[in-house]
């Protein structure tokens, strides 16, 4: 039986994304987080990033898209006070909202035991056979900053010169990486424009311009909402009385221009509130979904005799927790300026605060 090795330095033996693309990913996540933000990821993130995809790639990143795709579905308005024709005028204002989504201790870490493969090379060749991937309390990307662990099990046989067929069997332990933000809060700050000026019929703007992020890509963000007053054909009702309808994206470009990460949000809302002067309650139920779409192309690694031959191309959506809440809320009125706060109730609770002005 010939020798083989399973190289110490080879971190092959679970579905892999490239190192550059977690990169990638470390350099534009805090766009997407705070919009407005500082830089959230420490430097030495960029050996601890090490090559995982798959279901862990898959585990790690679900909190992500729970805890901002709650986020982003939040603070769309402070009153359901819509004008309506009669009323006429154009009505403008601009905020700044900013949303604290909570972060159970169930999405700091994650278990998994899944199928995948393994790389050994012997005698100058490489071999593919099955392993075992075992992965116990792992931090999720809002999770501890102390590295994960895996624990790869191999068990097959490998066929050289076509001929004979050799057992191999190896257990082997690896770190992989910490968290990105070890958090319970994720925070997010979102520019909105709210425009008001036919049939009762707001139209609501977020954008961020596109960012070019040196040599890791660019970056955009847009999205866009409806509300309708519905007072105007129920004028007996003693609240006021809306409907909503937002959606919203989120891109990350390779530097080839090639989209590798896109989040994307929507939601369906009735939206109603009561003055008091200066001060007015508000409250909504929300119905909305969330998405994650990864897309990104695997190179082996370099010690492997196929390193940069055989490239796959590997995605996979994920979906965000949230597809109802209710949320609850008060805004105060000084002269121009308004500021909201209000807590939203879902599968990933959230708190929301915005400032903002009246233009005309």
């Amino acid at each position: 039986m010939p020798p083989y090795r399973i190289p110490r330095t080879s971190q092959t033996y679970y579905n892999l994304i490239p190192k550059n693309t977690f990169n990638k990913m470390k350099k534009t996540l805090p766009v997407l987080i705070l919009l407005f933000s500082v830089n959230l990821f420490s430097q030495d993130l960029n050996q601890k990033l090490s090559l995982v995809a798959g279901e862990y790639a898959q585990s790690y990143l679900q909190p992500f898209i729970d805890a901002y795709g709650a986020g982003f579905n939040s603070g769309f308005f402070h009153s359901a006070k819509l004008p309506d024709d009669s009323q006429g005028g154009l009505h403008i204002s601009f905020s700044i909202q900013s949303t604290g989504a909570f972060i159970p201790a169930a999405e700091k870490s994650f278990n998994a035991v899944y199928q995948t493969t393994a790389v050994i090379d012997t005698n100058g060749q490489s071999y593919n056979v099955a392993a075992k991937a075992t992965v116990n309390n792992a931090p999720t990307i809002f999770g501890s900053s102390d590295p994960g662990k895996a624990i790869i099990d191999i068990n097959d046989t490998i066929t050289v010169a076509g001929l004979f067929g050799y057992p191999v069997h190896e257990t082997r332990e690896y770190d992989t990486f910490g968290s990105v933000l070890n958090t319970n809060i994720a925070p997010l700050f979102v520019p909105q424009l709210n425009f008001c000026s036919y049939l009762g019929t707001e139209i609501l703007i977020r954008w961020f311009p596109p960012v070019h992020l040196g040599n890791f890509g660019t970056t955009g963000y847009f999205g866009f909402g409806v509300r309708h007053n519905l007072n105007q054909y129920l004028p007996s009702l003693p609240l006021n009385v809306a409907g909503g309808f937002s959606y919203q994206n989120f891109t990350i470009d390779d530097t080839n221009g090639v989209e590798f990460l896109s989040a994307s949000t929507y939601s369906f809302a009735v939206q109603v509130s009561k003055d008091f002067g200066m001060f007015n309650l508000y409250g909504a139920v929300q119905f909305e979904g969330s998405a994650l779409n990864v897309n990104y192309q695997y190179n082996p690694p370099s010690n492997s005799n196929n390193a940069n031959q055989y490239k796959v191309n590997i995605n996979f959506t994920l979906h965000g927790k949230n597809s109802f809440r209710i949320l609850a809320g008060g805004n105060l009125n000084l002269g121009g300026f308004f500021i909201n706060a209000d807590l939203d109730i879902s599968s990933i609770n959230a708190v929301n605060i915005g400032i903002g002005y009246n233009i005309f």
